[in-house]
């Protein structure tokens, strides 16, 4: 990292977020605040400045341009095939997709640049070399309207990743965005009253806003599934926004529940999905919310209780802990209206995930398997298929073998009952005993 300077500061290498803001407010005194710019959304900002350096460009309906600054723009590169980059070179300039992550291998860009919306929306944006001597992982914005900033950061990313047709983004409050494939492609095997339920319950309630309207109900429902770990919540949770997404396209948004997590954090996420409207929310592991988190008891149902008002927003609440919930969670319908009880699956219910998952092995072999797995949650029966399965790949087979499979059970089953006694082994061997004279 090389040293710079500009009038009036000491060399630094790399910047803190003080620093940044210091620099900021001496190049640009009329900018009262600066936001810094972390995480979530944002992985395709780099991408917005090519190698060759351009002074202005466009990204969707927003256009750009540098502006001049004393702090000194490098070209960074990181590492990036050159043979990789000499290829890419033809035919993909003219229809931006050399801006695209997949062609570029690394070029990162710093400086300021002021965007323009076609709206007449209008900020700086500030890249810059931080003080791990990363670029990239954060930006300085001149506006304070984070809902402005998201939706640049989107339109970026539609820009470079092509609308990402295959792909579905949740909206992640205190942590990175999560993007998920579209397609349908994990196995969900619950018993079938609950499952068309639930279905049921969220599909209706994403398809009949105006029925809501016509009966005089709120548009506003509460899921919570209760289970211990492994059993499926997560899944069907997956499950639900793939099929919503294909049927209705709703926004997602989820929380991710850290120490810090407060009051502000969680109305944040309440007040964007009410905007953006319909939506689903997420909030896994609800039980560690107002245990682990800053945002109280009180506050929390209040959120809740205000969020009641807002229309077109389902949330859906997972946790292991059932018994760590205030029961004015779990008993009020108003907050939470239906709760499903995910159960460590049965014979029948272990036979069929494994007939899906061991599509190859007879039927005797599977029953064999879901007889012995007795007591296994779903993400234990999964571990077993991927255990056989790295197994095959050792053997070089094509496919797992009876063989294989039990073999794989044998293993797996081990750890299970270690596990049962929170892997403590204890050493059958006799302990020496030391006499003090």
């Amino acid at each position: 990292m090389n040293e710079f300077t500009w009038p009036g500061r000491q060399p630094y290498r790399g910047l803190t977020s003080i620093e940044a803001t210091a620099f900021l407010k001496q190049e640009f005194p009329q900018v009262p605040h600066w936001t810094c710019w972390m995480g979530g959304c944002m992985c395709s900002l780099k991408y917005i400045v090519s190698k060759d350096f351009r002074s202005s460009g466009t990204v969707g309906s927003w256009s750009w341009k540098r502006v001049s600054t004393s702090y000194p723009v490098p070209a960074y590169w990181f590492g990036a095939d050159l043979e990789d980059l000499e290829n890419n070179e033809s035919g993909i300039k003219d229809n931006g997709m050399w801006d695209d992550p997949a062609f570029r291998k690394g070029d990162q860009w710093v400086g300021v640049i002021d965007v323009r919306g076609a709206k007449g929306e209008q900020f700086m944006l500030f890249s810059f070399l931080n003080a791990k001597g990363d670029v990239g992982d954060a930006y300085y914005a001149s506006t304070q309207d984070l809902y402005l900033l998201k939706q640049f950061a989107r339109d970026v990313e539609l820009h470079f990743k092509g609308g990402l047709p295959n792909k579905i983004t949740i909206d992640v409050t205190g942590g990175h965005d999560i993007t998920i494939k579209a397609e349908d492609c994990e196995h969900v095997v619950l018993p079938n009253d609950v499952q068309n339920d639930i279905e049921q319950q969220t599909y209706s309630f994403f398809k009949s806003r105006d029925a809501y309207k016509q009966m005089h109900l709120r548009h506003r429902r509460g899921f919570l599934f209760i289970g211990e770990p492994g059993t499926g919540k997560t899944m069907m949770v997956r499950h639900l926004i793939r099929q919503c997404h294909q049927r209705f396209t709703p926004s997602f948004f989820m929380l991710s529940i850290r120490k810090d997590t407060d009051q502000d954090a969680v109305g944040s996420i309440f007040a964007r999905a009410s905007r953006n409207a319909p939506a689903m929310i997420i909030l896994e592991d609800l039980d560690s919310l107002t245990t682990e988190s800053k945002i109280s008891r009180s506050s929390f149902l209040t959120l809740l209780d205000g969020v009641s008002e807002q229309e077109g927003v389902l949330v859906i609440g997972t946790t292991n802990y059932p018994d760590r919930i205030d029961p004015a969670l779990v008993h009020r319908p108003s907050r939470f209206d239906r709760v499903w009880h995910f159960h460590l699956p049965d014979y029948e219910l272990r036979r069929k995930y494994l007939e899906l998952v061991f599509k190859v092995l007879k039927e005797d072999v599977v029953q064999k398997l879901a007889r012995e797995t007795k007591n296994w949650s779903f993400a234990y029966l999964k571990e077993l298929h991927t255990t056989a399965s790295i197994m095959a790949i050792a053997k070089e087979q094509s496919c797992v073998t009876t063989e294989i499979a039990l073999k794989a059970f044998d293993l797996l089953g081990q750890q299970f009952q270690d596990g049962k006694k929170n892997h403590v082994v204890r050493s059958e061997e006799p302990t020496l005993g030391f006499a003090v004279v």
